[in-house]
C-alpha cells in the first residue's frame, strides 16, 4: 500500500510538471501495446505510402531492469525534483536487499543486491521509466519506446540520412555505457522498408555489425519489409488459435455449454483480436480465415458438430450472441477513434493525427482497387457529421486500409448522435443499435 501511495504521489509530480518522454508508452495510464503501434505504423506506412525509404533498428537491453545503478538512478530522480525525504525512502527501498539461492533445498548465503529495479513491485517499472526517460535526448533520429522494447529508424533520403542514424546507434552506445545499461547487439537487427529496391547500408553497434531481417516481431506483432504483414500475423495467430481450440474440445468436452462459452470467450477471442485495431484485414481471404475459427468454436460451445442444415452455425452464432469478429474489429476500431478524439488518450493527441473537415457530402466516382476486399470506393467522401475528419490520401494499399485513413472514413458516416456520444459506454451502445438495425 506504501509504494502504491508513493507510486502516485511520484507519478503526480512527473505528469504535472510534464517530465516524461510520449515516446515511452508502458506502463503509464492512457498509453499501451496498442498506443504505441498505432503511432509506429503510422508513421512507418505514411513513409512508405510516399515511397520513402524507411531504415529501422530494432534493439534489445541485455538485462535491462536488473543493470539498473542505483546511484545513476537515484541522481535521476533527484535531478526530476523527486528529493527529501521520499527520495531517501527509495534509496533505501532500492539498496537495503538481499537475494539468496535455493537448490534442492539448500539455502545460499545472502548477498547484497547491488543494481537494478525491484521486479513486481509496485515502483518497479516507474523507476525503469525514470531511469530511461532520457533516452530519445540522445539522437536525432526518430525513436519509440515500450519499456525497454526500442526501436530506432529514419526516412533514407541519401547516403547522408544512413550516415545519421548510425551516428545515432552510436550515441545510444555512449547513452547506455554512461547510465549502465547495455545492448545485446546480437539480438539486435535491422529491417529496410522501402516499395523500390533500397539503398543498403551494414550498420553495427557495440562493433558489431547488425543483422538485416525482412521480418521481425515487435510488441506481440510480425513486421515485414513490405508492410504487409497482416497476412503474416493471420497466420500465425489462426494456428494459434486452432491448436488453443483443440485443447479445449479434448479437456472440456464434458463441461456444460456456459464453461465451454466462457472458455472461448477468455482464451481464443483474445488471441484473434489482440492488436486487431491495428492489423485489421481487408483481404476477404484473411477475413474468412478468422471467422471459420469462431464458427468452429461456435459448434464446440454447442457439442452440434454433425447438423449441416445451411444457415445452422449462423443461427448458432446468433444464438450464442457471438458478433462476428470484422464487426468487433470494426467496433473497436471506432471506439479507440472516439477515445482519441474525445482527447482520453495523451498518447496520441489528435490535433497530431487528425484534420478536422465540415460536414456534407462529397461523391466522386473512383475505381476499385485490384482484386482486393473493400469498401465502397465512395465512402472516403462522405461526411454525415459535425466532427468528420480528412481521410489521409493513400497511394498504396498497405496505408489505404492501415488505421487512421479507414477509421475516419468510417467514422464520417455515423450519425450525429453517435460521435457526439456523452462517454465512452454510451457510444459502444449506440454502435450497438447500429448493427441491430
Amino acid at each position: 500500500m506504501l509504494e502504491h501511495i508513493i507510486s502516485r504521489h511520484i507519478l503526480s509530480h512527473l505528469e504535472t510538471n510534464n517530465i516524461l518522454t510520449n515516446l515511452n508508452h508502458g506502463f503509464r495510464s492512457g498509453y499501451s501495446t496498442e498506443t504505441q503501434l498505432l503511432t509506429t505504423t503510422e508513421d512507418l506506412l505514411s513513409s512508405y505510402d510516399r515511397g520513402r525509404q524507411v531504415d529501422m533498428a530494432i534493439l534489445d537491453f541485455s538485462k535491462a531492469f536488473d543493470t539498473v545503478p542505483h546511484d545513476r538512478l537515484l541522481h535521476k530522480l533527484n535531478s526530476y525534483g523527486i528529493s527529501g525525504s521520499i527520495l531517501a525512502w527509495l534509496q533505501t527501498f532500492l539498496t537495503q536487499r538481499t537475494m539468496q539461492a535455493v537448490v534442492e533445498g539448500t539455502t545460499s548465503a545472502p548477498t547484497t543486491v547491488d543494481s537494478g529495479v525491484p521486479q513486481g513491485t509496485v515502483l518497479g517499472p516507474l523507476l525503469f521509466l525514470c531511469h530511461i526517460n532520457d533516452l530519445p535526448d540522445a539522437v536525432k533520429s526518430q525513436v519509440r519506446l515500450f519499456a525497454d522494447d526500442c526501436l530506432l529508424y529514419r526516412e533514407i533520403v541519401d547516403f547522408s540520412d544512413h550516415i545519421a542514424l548510425q551516428e545515432d546507434l552510436k550515441s545510444l552506445e555512449s547513452w547506455a555505457e554512461r547510465w549502465g545499461m547495455h545492448f545485446n547487439a546480437t539480438k539486435c537487427y535491422v529491417m529496410t522498408l522501402a516499395r523500390k529496391t533500397p539503398s543498403s547500408y551494414l550498420y553495427s553497434l557495440d562493433s558489431t555489425i547488425l543483422k538485416s531481417v525482412p521480418t521481425n516481431p515487435y510488441l506481440g506483432i510480425q513486421f515485414s519489409n513490405d508492410l504487409k504483414w497482416p497476412t503474416q500475423y493471420i497466420n500465425y495467430i489462426t494456428k494459434k488459435a486452432n491448436s488453443s481450440l483443440g485443447f479445449l474440445r479434448r479437456n472440456l468436452r464434458h463441461c456444460p455449454s456456459n464453461c465451454r462459452h466462457n472458455a472461448y470467450l477468455a482464451l481464443i477471442r483474445p488471441l484473434l483480436e489482440y492488436g486487431a485495431t491495428i492489423w485489421d484485414p481487408y483481404l476477404k481471404q484473411d477475413v474468412e480465415r478468422l471467422e471459420r475459427i469462431q464458427r468452429n468454436a461456435s459448434r464446440f460451445i454447442s457439442g452440434d458438430y454433425r447438423t449441416t442444415t445451411p444457415g445452422f452455425v449462423t443461427g448458432l452464432l446468433h444464438k450464442l450472441q457471438l458478433p462476428t469478429l470484422q464487426e468487433r474489429r470494426e467496433h473497436l476500431r471506432l471506439t479507440s477513434f472516439y477515445k482519441e478524439v474525445e482527447g482520453l488518450v495523451p498518447a496520441i493527441p489528435p490535433d497530431k493525427f487528425l484534420i478536422s473537415q465540415k460536414p456534407g457530402r462529397l461523391i466522386r466516382p473512383r475505381q476499385s482497387s485490384r482484386g482486393f476486399s473493400t469498401s465502397n470506393p465512395v465512402d472516403n467522401y462522405i461526411r454525415n457529421n459535425s466532427r468528420c475528419f480528412t481521410v489521409p490520401r493513400c497511394n498504396t494499399e498497405q496505408y489505404r486500409h492501415s488505421f487512421f485513413p479507414k477509421t475516419v472514413a468510417a467514422w464520417n458516416q455515423l450519425d450525429e448522435e453517435t460521435v457526439t456520444s456523452a462517454s465512452t459506454e454510451s457510444f459502444k451502445s449506440a454502435l450497438a443499435v447500429a448493427r441491430r438495425r
